[in-house]
């Protein structure tokens, strides 16, 4: 019965103090538009549909902790500011942010890249 005991505690030790992991999703993205303010003026950028896609991956946070958003090796906090849409910063790379981070009717991941004078609009297709 003392081993029982004993046993049921050091595992209620071990579960609470093991770190929990996010839950992390990811998706393959594709851009839909992309333009850049050049000297002579906006520049609009053509897509093919043969761009190479984005792999991206969305880890979500923990209780008071923010969600990131994860591009290459740029990780950008996820900040709501109470618009229905999300945003997300790299404190790291200050010239770079990802906006409007939501999701149309048919599940389709959506957002902006706004790089320095440049920005793009993604889609994204979660990865099974």
């Amino acid at each position: 019965m003392i081993i029982l005991r004993y046993l049921s505690i050091i595992l209620s030790i071990i579960l609470l103090s093991s770190p929990s992991f996010a839950k992390e999703t990811k998706y393959t993205c594709k851009p839909k538009s992309a333009a850049a303010v050049r000297s002579n003026g906006i520049q609009v950028f053509k897509i093919t549909g043969e761009e190479k896609p984005v792999e991206i991956t969305i880890q979500d946070g923990e209780g008071l902790k923010s969600g990131y958003f994860l591009v290459n090796r740029s990780k950008y906090e996820i900040l709501d500011l109470g618009t229905g849409k999300a945003y997300a910063f790299d404190k790291n790379e200050p010239w770079t942010h990802i906006q409007d981070i939501f999701f149309l009717d048919n599940n389709v991941l959506s957002f902006i890249l706004a790089a320095n004078a440049s920005i793009t609009r993604y889609l994204c297709n979660q990865l099974k």
